[in-house]
């Protein structure tokens, strides 16, 4: 995580952006005005403090599995703006799960990840079943020469895996057989808090990969995690009155790395004393 955050315990936030063009929602924006919009979302939560930031067709439900042109060519441009306006590392997660399309504008864009909600193992969901796309995408990802970092959810918040294995195996074949460079664990919903237990299997299986907490992480319960995750992405707690559907509040953003901060200094402190107490 360090190669593309250079920190620990990196802090993602997501960036919602408005209906895209042909979606249900639309309501007629241009790409330019979507753009602004995005824009200063991004521009607030790179002055609150994250080290990095997805950027994410969440409005534009219901889902496809996979997106249209359209869609790609949007968040193409949107991505290019708001690249221009912080310099922190971009990621894209293109829902429901169009990772190739992720892939395609990381590419474009020169975003360094990508988020992909169904990457391996088939999942119910509202959109019907998804398959894994690890195969595919991983040799989309090479034949484009893209070094985007593949971020992938197991168990991922509404969905239901068909095969009901414990959630440590699901990532380690994540990892292992499918070359994620992290695994994000969630709760059920969006803004869902993430069961503690999960994490902690995840982080049994894999001791030394990269774990990413990926919902419901809040000021008050951020702390139960540090220990056991490499990264957090963060939505729901950041946006005015902690609803998902308002746009980001630069206070809530602040808040939240000044508690990271403190994490931080205390684990650099802790470290010192360790390498003090090794050498005495």
């Amino acid at each position: 995580m360090k190669d593309v955050f250079r920190t620990s315990v990196p802090v993602i936030g997501v960036l919602h952006l408005l209906p895209l063009p042909g979606a249900p929602r639309y309501s007629g924006a241009s790409v330019s005005e979507i753009a602004r919009q995005a824009v200063a979302e991004s521009v607030d939560l790179a002055e609150g403090g994250v080290d990095g930031i997805i950027i994410e067709n969440f409005r534009d439900n219901p889902f496809l599995k996979r997106v249209g042109p359209e869609t790609i060519a949007a968040m193409t441009r949107v991505s290019v703006e708001i690249s221009k306006a912080v310099s922190l590392p971009l990621g894209l997660c293109v829902l429901q799960s169009d990772g190739l399309g992720a892939i395609a504008i990381a590419k474009a864009v020169g975003a360094a990840f990508i988020r992909v909600p169904y990457f391996s193992e088939t999942y119910v969901v509202d959109a019907g079943l998804m398959d894994s796309i690890a195969g595919s995408l991983q040799r989309f990802r090479v034949s484009l020469g893209c070094t985007a970092k593949v971020f992938a959810d197991v168990h991922i918040k509404h969905g239901y895996p068909l095969a009901q294995r414990d959630i440590g195996a699901s990532a380690r074949d994540a990892i292992e057989r499918c070359s994620a460079d992290a695994v994000i664990v969630t709760g059920l919903r969006t803004g869902g808090e993430t069961d503690l237990e999960d994490v902690k299997r995840v982080r049994k299986a894999l001791p030394d990969a990269n774990l990413i907490v990926g919902s419901g992480v809040s000021l008050e319960n951020v702390g139960r995690y540090l220990e056991y995750v490499s990264g957090i992405i963060l939505s729901t707690s950041l946006k005015r009155e902690g609803r998902t559907e308002n746009v980001v509040d630069p206070g809530r953003v602040s808040d939240f790395m000044k508690e990271i901060e403190k994490y931080r200094s205390r684990a650099i402190s802790e470290s010192g004393d360790e390498v003090k107490e090794e050498r005495s």
